[in-house]
């Protein structure tokens, strides 16, 4: 089996791992402080540089986070991070192309540690760019460029396509797969100005979707809160930091706090519109991409060890800013318990939103929809995820087949468009105007209608605002 490829950014030597080739570490931009993703150019390094062999063995460079801070980690962090790594079952091959976006809230993640590390075991080439996090890639920054995280994430899907040929992969058929930050992050992409997504033909969204879009003046109060808790004068200080140095005032600012939603796509009239909406309509309209939306039944029930008080007055501000009363008053009893709160906390946040973007995308594109409604680890966040990647072997042998269906369906569609499993002769059914969905337990595997399950129409796209 062949191990070298040669790339628009060099020459590399990977290895074999189960039946599959990796190649790690494989540069495809630069990033500067603040600055949209640059591309990575050979040539600076000399004429014959294209042709030299590099050993793409070993991770690259991780996006800076809180761990970076960890003076015993083994991990190199740092900001010019924008590497991605690729499992190919054959650099000869034509196989379908998965690009995947990790999620962590945009603060945390990078390919170091797959969250779909199931797909490096199928007919796929798989492949998981690092995006920059945090202040680094979500900051708004008097001098800097907005989008940066955004930035990264098109440079790399450029990459992919400019290389498809080379990694065994057909450029004409590529999805995009993400949970959380990095569904959030894919759903933002479609709805962007860039052409390159004109090249994707199916996107996958577990726990996200276009909720963390949000205004310029909430990305500005975040950045400024930032500098106002480390008695720094103006964003544009931020520049003189180091890489730890940054880190270390935004953990500062945020350590206290559940900010989930504090960093994300910002409506900045370039990468994204104003009328974003109209533009991921007439993407699907032009394209017919096809999605799969995902979300769980309770996704933060990870919240039940949080204090009541503080769920009701800390949490839902940090999650939803100036919406929280409108949200608090519009899904909720007057008479609730705290099992309740945290149930309402998760539809807010992902339930609603994924249902309000397959019926924009439905309604308004035509688009062909498929929607997961999840129970499976309590319907937590990110449970179909853990349900796919967990080892065989640490599953209940009566959840073992039903996951297999899952799986064989995801690649199907992956595949061809088009999610059916032979042996039970099941079809995933589309999200229409009877708004059915597969139903997924751990033990379970069906189709209903959420028809009943309305949301208040007035509800703001825009997750969080301050």
């Amino acid at each position: 089996m062949k191990k070298i490829i040669k790339t628009t950014t060099g020459t590399y030597h990977g290895v074999i791992d189960h039946s599959h080739i990796d190649f790690l570490g494989i540069p495809f931009g630069y990033g500067r402080r603040f600055k949209r993703a640059e591309k990575f150019s050979i040539a600076k390094f000399g004429p014959n540089e294209l042709n030299k062999m590099h050993y793409a063995v070993h991770n690259g460079v991780q996006p800076m986070q809180d761990d970076a801070l960890d003076q015993n980690s083994k991990i190199t962090f740092g900001e010019n991070c924008l590497n991605l790594d690729i499992c190919t079952p054959d650099i000869d091959g034509k196989y379908p192309i998965v690009i995947e976006f990790y999620g962590g809230g945009f603060l945390r993640g990078g390919n170091y540690s797959k969250q779909m590390s199931w797909l490096d075991h199928e007919a796929i080439v798989h492949i998981v760019p690092n995006y920059r996090l945090g202040m680094f890639g979500w900051g708004y920054v008097e001098g800097g460029d907005t989008n940066v995280g955004l930035s990264d994430q098109l440079l790399a899907i450029q990459w992919v396509i400019d290389n498809a040929s080379s990694l065994g992969g057909d450029v004409e058929n590529i999805s995009l797969i993400g949970l959380s930050a990095g569904a959030k992050s894919i759903a933002a992409l479609m709805a962007s100005n860039s052409n390159v997504l004109d090249k994707i033909q199916k996107i996958i969204l577990f726990s996200g979707g276009v909720q963390t879009i949000r205004d310029s003046k909430t990305s500005k109060k975040v950045s400024d809160f930032i500098c106002q808790e480390n008695n720094i004068k103006s964003t544009k200080d931020l520049f003189n930091l180091t890489d730890d140095g940054l880190q270390l005032v935004q953990k500062r600012a945020l350590e206290n706090h559940l900010p989930t939603n504090w960093f994300g796509p910002v409506i900045d009239d370039d990468l994204i519109a104003s009328n974003w909406q109209e533009k991921l309509i007439d993407r699907v309209k032009r394209t017919h991409f096809k999605t799969i939306i995902s979300a769980g039944s309770n996704e933060l029930v990870g919240l039940k060890d949080i204090n009541i008080n503080k769920l009701e007055t800390n949490t839902i501000t940090d999650l939803f800013g100036d919406n929280s009363e409108n949200l608090k008053n519009t899904l909720l009893k007057k008479e609730y318990s705290k099992s309740d709160f945290i149930e309402m906390l998760g539809i807010a946040m992902y339930a609603l939103p994924a249902r309000r973007l397959a019926e924009l995308l439905v309604q308004k594109g035509d688009a062909e929809v498929y929607c997961n409604y999840a129970k499976v680890f309590k319907g937590q966040h990110g449970g179909t995820v853990r349900y796919l990647s967990i080892p065989e072997e640490e599953l209940n042998i009566d959840f073992r087949k039903n996951r297999q269906y899952m799986l064989d369906l995801l690649c199907e569609f992956i595949s061809s468009g088009k999610p059916y499993v032979e042996e039970i002769k099941y079809e995933w059914p589309l999200y229409d105007d009877d708004r059915l969905v597969l139903e997924l337990d751990s033990d379970d595997l069906k189709s209903i209608s959420i028809i009943n399950q309305r949301y208040p129409e007035k509800l703001p796209w825009q997750s969080y605002r301050i």
